[in-house]
């Protein structure tokens, strides 16, 4: 469970790693394996997560943006005991609305390992203008998923958040996550991450260990989870397995908390994430009908604008009941064939193109631009010249 943490305390480790000797690497390879990735956010708050391969000492060193910029030095500085494996703290007693830069520090005997200068804004109640990425299914093909990555870290260097929808790896091993991590590396360094769980992470305990996610409900307390960020109110869902007797339980459950999370929610806008979509061409007959029978109503109900999903790997949008619903699958995992038939609610639909979603949002009025970033024919990637939006909506609120 995450902490808050306070000036040197002992940072909070979750599993650990095969220890090598240090007198053979301490000066020829870094003992990071990844990070540090940011995590869940909130007004006063972080999540912030590194993992080493090796018994180090660490500083977290931070400061507001203004006043980094303006002398080049740090105001603060938590200081950490030697550990080894996943660090996962929380650091808080930070200012709302208000952007800071962090530095990660690793000490190895007289080696110093320095990560990156990062960086990120707190939400504040008053923030009514920012923008978050959301894009998913970035298993099987690393390479893809950090050409996208890295997009979007290019592309939209100040966005608040991004959003993965599911299927982050092909399986939930150790290597793999490893993989993965190393290829959003550049986006999770100065884009608070934030995922829901697909399948192909079969439930393992390594996404709850290794990804720090919004309180909620479920296992670890963040299978299903909510927050505020500004006007917009997030809600990400377990999608997986509903059938057996266990699952049918969970659901239920995972219904009741959402349904009464979402209704007690006064935000301008409501946003829903979960991995397997409601609607889709891929579905026989378009749509999911379990998945609809257990959502759908509760999102009329209770006013959510966008369902985001993923699992189909290319990019669907439909509109249906007054409610946008975006599969964006084309993270890094291969890419689909066209689907002939379009489902009812369609409204645009692309196939075979490595992509991203951006969320702008301005006062009372959302705007959500799918953006490609290449095409793959013939296993090849062909870059897209430019980030030519290719299909978009407003969401405007009286």
């Amino acid at each position: 469970m995450r902490v808050p943490l306070r000036r040197a305390m002992l940072v909070v480790v979750i599993g650990t790693l095969l220890l090598f000797p240090l007198v053979v690497f301490a000066q020829e390879e870094s003992p990071l394996i990844w990070g540090p990735n940011l995590g869940v956010i909130s007004q006063d708050s972080i999540a912030i997560t590194w993992n080493t391969s090796r018994e180090v000492a660490a500083d977290l060193h931070y400061a507001t943006a203004k006043f980094y910029d303006a002398s080049g030095k740090w105001e603060d500085t938590l200081s950490f005991d030697p550990h080894n494996g996943v660090a996962d703290i929380l650091l808080d007693g930070l200012l709302p609305g208000t952007t800071y830069r962090y530095q990660l520090v690793i000490y190895e005997g007289d080696a110093v390992y320095k990560s990156g200068i990062g960086h990120f804004t707190t939400s504040s109640p008053n923030m009514r203008s920012f923008s978050f990425l959301v894009y998913g299914d970035t298993r099987t093909n690393q390479d893809r998923n950090k050409l996208v990555a890295d997009t979007m870290a290019r592309d939209n260097p100040n966005a608040a958040l991004v959003f993965n929808t599911g299927d982050l790896v092909e399986s939930p091993t150790i290597g793999r996550f490893k993989k993965f991590f190393q290829a959003i590396a550049n986006l999770a360094l100065s884009h608070p991450y934030l995922c829901v769980i697909g399948n192909h992470e079969k439930a393992s305990p390594h996404f709850y260990e290794f990804l720090p996610l919004p309180p909620g409900g479920g296992k670890s307390n963040e299978e299903w989870w909510s927050f505020d960020y500004g006007n917009v109110h997030f809600v990400g869902i377990d999608s997986n397995s509903i059938t057996g007797a266990n699952a049918i339980k969970l659901m239920h459950e995972q219904v009741a908390w959402v349904k009464n999370d979402l209704a007690k929610s006064k935000a301008t806008f409501k946003v829903v994430f979960f991995h397997h979509p409601i609607y889709s061409s891929t579905w026989d007959g378009g749509v999911n009908v379990p998945l609809q029978q257990e959502w759908e109503q509760i999102f009329c109900d209770t006013g959510v604008d966008v369902v985001f999903n993923g699992h189909m790997h290319c990019y669907e949008h439909f509109f249906v009941h007054g409610i946008h619903y975006v599969v964006t699958g084309g993270g890094g995992a291969p890419l689909q064939d066209p689907v002939e038939k379009a489902a009812n609610g369609t409204v645009f639909r692309r196939y075979g193109t490595l992509h991203y979603i951006r969320v702008t949002v301005s006062g009372k009025m959302m705007r959500v631009e799918a953006i490609p970033v290449a095409s793959v024919y013939n296993n090849e990637v062909h870059l897209t010249p430019g980030a030519v939006v290719m299909d978009s909506f407003t969401i405007s609120k009286p």
